[in-house]
């Protein structure tokens, strides 16, 4: 497993569960949970212990297993695999893990010693299963929406409604925080490194892919791993004879010899 899906997987993780949304719907989950006492819970806890048992589950395994079912998911992906094995693999991966989070919450709760109301190996195979289950429905909304973990819902007013539909596709792909004025992209790894003036966040996309995506922005690809917007460039530097770009925010960038005439033709350099 490589550091660009490990970062790119925690980058997502963290703003999922930075979203209050997220929170409200594993809370109702748990308390559902807890008021129906599936597995024989019932009979084994007072009301409040119940619901507060349920709630530790709920949000304790489904924090560990999106993160390995995104992580293996978005590292297949990375590689281009299809969809089928990534999610295989993705839940199988988040079983065992998923598994140990919730012997671990029946040891407090139950008391150490105690396995719970079921067998570890039968645990294991309910909780592969869920896991399973979350990683095709993650596939499937990812389709739909490719920015699923890290998107948040911005409130609409009167004054802002039209500004969504006015950014570059790949912005819309960014945390909120992060969107900002464009100003390069970069390969890093399987991954797309997108730099605007509010930071430089990965996504799983290919560099072409999110060339294509920044309808709106004029810029040019200077370099197979580059593109910058032209408004971003500060000045052309020279060294040893090649090319560089450097970036209003500072980054130095490589000009490659098979883009460079593009790049003097559009005004940079002599």
């Amino acid at each position: 497993m490589n550091g660009g899906a490990l970062q790119f997987t925690l980058r997502e993780w963290r703003d999922h569960f930075s979203e209050p949304l997220t929170w409200v719907i594993a809370g109702l989950v748990g308390s559902v949970l807890g008021l129906a006492g599936p597995f024989g819970t019932y009979h084994d806890f007072s009301p409040v212990e119940l619901i507060a048992y349920w709630l530790a589950v709920t949000v304790s395994t489904y924090a560990v297993g999106l993160f390995f079912v995104a992580l293996v998911i978005n590292w297949g992906q990375a590689r281009n695999w299809p969809n089928a094995p990534c999610v295989l693999l993705g839940g199988l991966a988040a079983g065992p893990p998923v598994t140990l989070v919730v012997l671990a919450v029946n040891a407090f709760a139950y008391g150490f010693g105690h396995q719970g109301t079921m067998r570890p190996l039968t645990l294991l195979g309910y909780c592969t299963a869920i896991a399973l289950g979350v990683a095709t429905a993650f596939t499937l909304l990812r389709r739909k929406q490719p920015d699923l973990l890290s998107s948040a819902t911005e409130p609409v007013t009167g004054k802002s409604e039209a500004a969504p539909a006015a950014l570059p596709r790949i912005l819309q792909r960014l945390p909120h925080p992060q969107r900002g004025r464009l100003l390069a992209l970069s390969v890093q790894d399987h991954y797309t490194q997108v730099v605007t003036d509010r930071g430089k966040p990965l996504v799983l996309i290919r560099l072409s892919d999110a060339i294509s995506e920044t309808a709106g922005v004029e810029g040019l690809q200077i370099h197979p791993s580059h593109w910058v917007a032209a408004h971003a460039v500060k000045r052309v530097l020279s060294r040893d004879g090649r090319m560089e770009l450097e970036l209003e925010n500072g980054d130095v960038l490589p000009v490659s010899r098979s883009y460079a005439p593009a790049v003097r033709k559009a005004g940079f350099g002599s």
